[in-house]
């Protein structure tokens, strides 16, 4: 019977906290400015996005980020329940690549 070294399971967990790291900043670079995970932040325009990846459809969260007006279209009962008339300011559209999406949606689980 083998056994696992503890050095192969450490390493998973440095690598693991590492992307968890990188997709954190991104995020705090990117949208950190307006919005909160976990209300860690003095950001008050926009609402705070902890879990929000794991309860809204990931279409729906990757469109809102780069194209709010058509993400409230296209889901509209979703923005009406979530944030239609709680805050002041209406999100803009957010020139996002592809790795800074996948960074942001995995911050938001």
């Amino acid at each position: 019977m083998k056994t696992i070294k503890p050095v192969i399971l450490t390493t998973s967990l440095i690598i693991t906290a590492g992307i968890f790291a990188d997709d954190a900043a991104v995020f705090k670079k990117k949208c950190g400015a307006c919005h909160t995970l976990k209300n860690v932040s003095s950001a008050k325009s926009g609402p705070d996005l902890t879990g929000v990846a794991s309860r809204r459809p990931e279409e729906y969260v990757k469109l809102y980020m780069t194209n709010p007006a058509e993400a409230k279209k296209k889901f509209p009962d979703i923005f009406a329940k979530e944030i239609k008339g709680k805050f002041q300011f209406s999100m803009p559209a957010q020139k996002l690549n592809a790795e800074d999406t996948l960074a942001i949606l995995n911050a938001l689980k």
